[in-house]
């Protein structure tokens, strides 16, 4: 007869898929645009706080679902490499950094973003 652990393990997280967790977000040029313009506004003002926080997750999040096209088509280069720059620094931000996100940070910002659009 097998002993039974005592406790269990955590297993891994579960990450959102992309077609769940963008199914509120606003369409890519449109979120290219809200991006731009509020780098601009930050740049002459101290940023911090919920204003930053939503900054930088639609920025990682545009970022994502921009790299997720280029994936589709086979190209993993420069926009799958600022993703995961992009997801490292929110991660980072939100004082987040766990095994799981760091294994996929992609998918961090994908659960982090439905969150948001489900609340804001």
């Amino acid at each position: 007869m097998t002993e039974q652990p005592t406790t269990l393990s955590p297993g891994p997280e579960v990450w959102p898929a992309p077609e769940a967790a963008y199914v509120l977000a606003p369409n890519i040029l449109r979120e290219i645009g809200w991006t731009a313009r509020t780098a601009r506004q930050v740049i002459h003002r101290p940023f911090d706080g919920g204003e930053a926080r939503e900054y930088f997750l639609r920025k990682a999040a545009l970022l994502d679902r921009i790299a997720l096209q280029s994936e589709e088509d086979g190209i993993h280069g420069d926009a799958t490499e600022l993703a995961e720059a992009a997801a490292l620094y929110l991660i980072d931000t939100h004082h987040a950094r766990t095994a799981a996100s760091d294994a996929d940070p992609r998918g961090y910002v994908r659960r982090e973003y439905a969150r948001w659009t489900t609340h804001h």
